[in-house]
């Protein structure tokens, strides 16, 4: 008779030792341990092959093998080693965007196991990698200098001598994040000039803007600039919103800027009126307001709600006057409203409208830049 001498297997795999017997008549064979019993449930003979189901660590161990017929018997030992189950203990993404050309990428992949464990990555199916691919020490594969071509199906397989597993990722490339606040979080920390795509490709073309990385708790604050930042002066314009001012944005239309408002948490435009003898929302009537990114007029001022017809001090019935703005007191004083306009479907502001500025009677507009953080 024989049994095979030892065998090698995982925790939670099922393994089969042979024992196979020769004699006149047949004999029957059964199975035993050296030390405790078979284990309860999961065991199962068959054709004098003994099967142990989901092995852990305390089926290892010899296992007897015995013969016998009516002339007598025989018996053989098999040694049965268990090790760890091969695992992986990080493993990579599902899904990986890359958001800059030129930057590097990490996919993690570390495995373990009772044996000697090796690890190997492939590219859509292919054994070679993409230039600028290193498998470090731990298994991780690094990819550096990040390229178009690097886009793909990367597959970690981990193999010991028992046993192989794999994971895949797939890399993708948004090489032209949506906003400053993505490039944030996922490219660079650092403020400057970058290109960005909020509606992503084959929408409306890319465009620059300044991401500033350290306002707003350094969430990556996109800063769009425009013609109309510095104080203007409005005098000559008696009649109800007379003065008209657009607003040009630097290197971006109107309709990239609404997609911008609609990728982001949150959208704000400061806005002020140094008013002398200029009225804004009176009670006859608005002389000022502001046309939205949809060229809808606008009756309210930075820090005051929408379709209030107040300003800030408004809001807290603080104005000069018991008024709705402290310029609606429309007396010979210089006085000031302003605040920051935080409605993000009405941005950017489109136009500025200004009236009530005759003889004696003057303003100054300001209009700060559109500012936009957080990912929608």
């Amino acid at each position: 008779m024989s049994a095979a001498s030892e065998r090698l297997a995982e925790e939670e795999q099922n393994v089969s030792i042979t024992c196979t017997a020769t004699g006149r008549p047949q004999p029957s064979i059964t199975w035993s341990r050296a030390v405790n019993s078979l284990p309860k449930d999961r065991t199962e003979v068959m054709n004098g092959s003994l099967t142990i189901y989901s092995l852990t660590k305390r089926d290892r161990g010899t296992y007897i093998c015995k013969a016998e017929n009516i002339l007598g018997s025989a018996s053989d030992t098999a040694q049965l080693t268990i090790f760890s189950r091969l695992q992986f203990k990080v493993r990579p993404p599902l899904e990986v965007t890359f958001y800059m050309f030129g930057s590097s990428v990490l996919l993690p992949c570390v495995a373990e196991s009772g044996l000697r464990t090796t690890i190997a990555w492939t590219k859509d199916g292919e054994l070679s990698l993409p230039v600028g691919s290193n498998v470090l020490q731990n298994g991780t594969l690094l990819i550096q200098n990040i390229k178009k071509s690097h886009e793909g199906f990367y597959t970690c397989r981990a193999t010991n001598a028992l046993a192989a597993i794999e994971a895949k990722v797939k890399v993708n490339s948004a090489a032209t994040a949506s906003s400053c606040s993505v490039i944030r979080k996922y490219v660079s920390s650092v403020s400057g000039n970058y290109v960005i795509d909020p509606d992503g490709a084959g929408g409306l073309a890319p465009f620059t803007v300044y991401c500033d990385m350290s306002d707003k708790n350094r969430v990556g604050v996109t800063v769009v600039s425009h013609d109309s930042e510095s104080k203007t002066y409005v005098s000559g314009y008696n009649g109800r919103s007379s003065y008209s001012r657009d607003i040009h944005y630097t290197g971006a239309s109107l309709s990239q800027l609404a997609s911008l408002t609609r990728v982001s948490l949150h959208c704000e435009q400061f806005i002020k009126y140094e008013c002398y003898g200029s009225a804004m929302f009176t009670r006859y009537g608005a002389y000022a307001w502001w046309v939205s990114r949809d060229s809808s007029k606008m009756t309210y001022w930075g820090g005051a709600s929408p379709r209030s017809g107040k300003c800030a001090c408004g809001m807290t019935n603080s104005c000069a006057g018991g008024y709705g703005c402290n310029c609606d007191k429309n007396n010979p004083v210089w006085r000031e409203d302003s605040g920051i306009l935080t409605e993000k479907t009405h941005l950017p502001v489109k136009q500025l409208r200004f009236g009530n500025t005759g003889s004696s009677d003057k303003g100054y507009h300001t209009l700060g830049k559109l500012k936009c953080y957080g990912i929608a």
